[in-house]
Parts: structure tokens; sequence; C-alpha cells
């Protein structure tokens, strides 16, 4: 690709290679994937503007996600391009080879249309006058796309500086697969906690030093509720009668290799939890990550997965799905009331609501609306 010759720099240093590799590898597992990698390579590649491009095989491209760094304020930029621009990006629908690098005559040759134009148009517009473009490959069902472009005033990518990127090109097909693998991972065990949580069952997982690692939404919502069990500092305290009975747990006593123990907590406060206390033992792992598993049980939020169901179904604000779970259960509207604390008047405010928002006239059809729903989301 002809172009002006650069300075011995940026990648062209071994040392700095290496680095940038340490770097690719370390993005998928990055808090924010991928964002301090585009930076990076925009500085070590010398470009106005990098992005990487996600998206499942089977989406829509509006599911794409999209990390990028530019030189510019990419802001109203960003918001034209998705708006206007991005059906025209030819990495959303020109054949790419993996592994191979693609400027923009051969990723946009001329066309009777004038759409290449048009978007080269705008691609100039904001500093993006050349470019390379590489497919990554699909994984997992997860296809994934590097682009990087310069200004003028930068000018255009050479071949040596062509080579650089084909070069990283093994690394970032690698750290894609990565990627691709944790995201599959991150999505299973969100779906395993909230299908617990739709059942009722809040989970709580703490290492070794009885530090909380992660929570489900459930288990969150009992934490701050903070009547029964409630975060001190990073680690799960509990309430009540039996609150040195989880520290007794956790250094071993009472805890079997059965079935665990349960603990009552709250149980003064008037909101009473059973907590199921089980040592978790990964077989075939080196011991890294949970230590114990805490299952909570709330006999009085039986109604929570009725509540998130009806949320997802009807888009009920969180007060509604509530006044309709409780309204669902039998109860009259000023019992709903009281439970929730509302005035009389509060209450059928809340009960107008959610009989439009079904399209119901009556609470016999709400209760067969919902028990229907429910019956298919739970």
């Amino acid at each position: 690709m002809p172009g002006a010759a650069k300075g011995d720099d940026g990648m062209h240093g071994a040392s700095m290679h290496g680095d940038v590799i340490a770097a690719i590898y370390d993005a998928p597992m990055a808090a924010q994937p991928w964002a301090e990698l585009s930076g990076r390579l925009r500085r070590e590649l010398d470009c106005s503007g990098t992005m990487f491009k996600f998206a499942r095989a089977d989406a829509a491209d509006g599911r794409t996600r999209f990390i990028f760094d530019t030189a510019w304020d990419a802001r109203e930029s960003w918001r034209l391009y998705d708006s206007t621009y991005r059906y025209l990006d030819p990495t959303c629908h020109r054949p790419m080879a993996p592994g191979a690098v693609y400027d923009f005559d051969q990723m946009m040759p001329l066309s009777p249309d004038g759409e290449a134009e048009r978007y080269l148009g705008f691609c100039r517009s904001i500093g993006a006058s050349h470019a390379l473009f590489t497919y990554l490959g699909e994984h997992r069902g997860v296809r994934a796309w590097l682009s990087i472009s310069r200004d003028d005033a930068r000018g255009r990518f050479d071949d040596g500086e062509a080579a650089a990127l084909v070069a990283l090109l093994p690394h970032l097909q690698r750290a894609a697969a990565i990627h691709a693998r944790l995201e599959a991972e991150r999505n299973s065990a969100t779906i395993h906690a909230a299908a617990l949580a739709d059942i009722g069952v809040g989970v709580i997982l703490l290492d070794g030093g009885g530090a909380i690692i992660s929570t489900n939404r459930l288990a969150d919502r009992l934490l701050d509720r903070g009547t029964a069990i409630v975060r001190d500092r990073d680690r799960l305290k509990v309430r009540g009668a039996n609150g040195a009975a989880l520290s007794r747990s956790l250094a071993g006593a009472g805890v079997g290799e059965g079935d665990g123990r349960v603990i009552v907590a709250g149980d003064g406060a008037g909101d009473p939890l059973h907590l199921l206390v089980r040592p978790w033992r990964d077989e075939q792992g080196d011991g890294a990550g949970a230590a114990y598993v805490v299952y909570v049980d709330s006999p009085a939020d039986q109604a929570v997965p009725r509540v998130d169901a009806l949320r997802r179904r009807f888009g009920f604000t969180y007060a509604e799905a509530r006044m309709a779970a409780l309204l669902a259960e039998g109860r009259t509207l000023e019992a709903a009331g009281e439970a929730m604390g509302l005035t009389l008047a509060s209450a059928r405010t809340y009960g107008k609501r959610v009989l439009a928002r079904v399209g119901a006239t009556r609470q016999a059809d709400l209760v067969r609306m919902i028990l229907t729903s429910l019956a298919r989301l739970d």
C-alpha cells in the first residue's frame, strides 16, 4: 500500500511490539473490555481513530457493540454515524477474509449509486481519510472486526504499517476468541442468577475469607433492605439472634459435607430470611473464586419473582407490578394499598394505572391476564 514512510517508532520497536501483544491479551479481561487497547493501538499505530466491532452472527446490526478511541470529540460524529451512515459501513455488508487487511479502495470501490462516495465524504469530514480494515473472525457465534483510520495530516498507511497490523492479527484473533468465551460464561452466569431470582432465591457467593464476590438481583435487594442481612464493608453480616452462626459456618463448624447449614436471619426484626450456607468445592479447578454459596429464601418476598416477571411482561413500574401481583393474589384494592403503605386514594390511582396498562376493566380480568402471563414467563 503506497504511502509516506514513517520513522522508526511506535510498532517498529521489538519491546513496544511485545507490550502491545500483552495489552491485546489483557483486553478481553479488562473492566471495560477493549477500551484501553483501542486507545493503545491508536497511539502506537499513529492513528486518528481505532474501532473494534462485535456482533452476534444471528443478530441485527442494532445489537452490535462498538468500542472506539479517537483523536477528536466523537460524540456528534458517533450520533451521525449511528443514525445515518452505519448501513454504509463496508464492514457491515462486505465479505472479508479473516486475517486479511483491506484499505478504502478495496472495501469501497466507486459505485454508480454514489453511496461509496457519500460514506467516504463522511469519513473525511471526521478525520478518517485513510483506513485499514480487518475481520477477526467468528468465535462462538460472535463476529469481530477492527478498523484503524488517519486524517490527511497523518497520511496514508504504508506497506510496513499494514504488515505491522498483519503481525498482530493472530493475537487479536485469539483475544477475540477469549472474549467470546468469557462473554458466553458471563451470559450463562447471568442467566442462572436471574433464573434463581425468578423463583425467589437470592444467591451470594463468598470467598474463603467470607468476603462477598457476587450476588444476584434478589440478594442485592435483600442486602439493600438491610433488615436481616447486610453488607458490612465487603462482608456478609447476619442480623438477629443467629448473627454469629454465619461466622461459625464459614469457620467450618456446623457446615458438613452434605447439604450445608440453614440459618434464620433477622428473626427479631419481623423480616426473617432463611440462609442455606454451603461450601463450594471445585473438584477440577485450582480453588480460585467462590468458597461458599449462600442461598437466601425470604418467606415475605414470595411475590418478588412475580413482580419481576410482570415488569418484563407489561412494562410496569416496580410499584405498579407489586400492586398487580397483590391484586392477582385476590386482595382487595384497599388491602393491596395497605400492604404497600399507600393511602386509599393512591391505591386507587395505582389500580387504575394497572388496569389501563393491561387493557382490563375489572379486577377479575386483570387476575386472569396476569396468571396467564405468569404461566408462560415463570
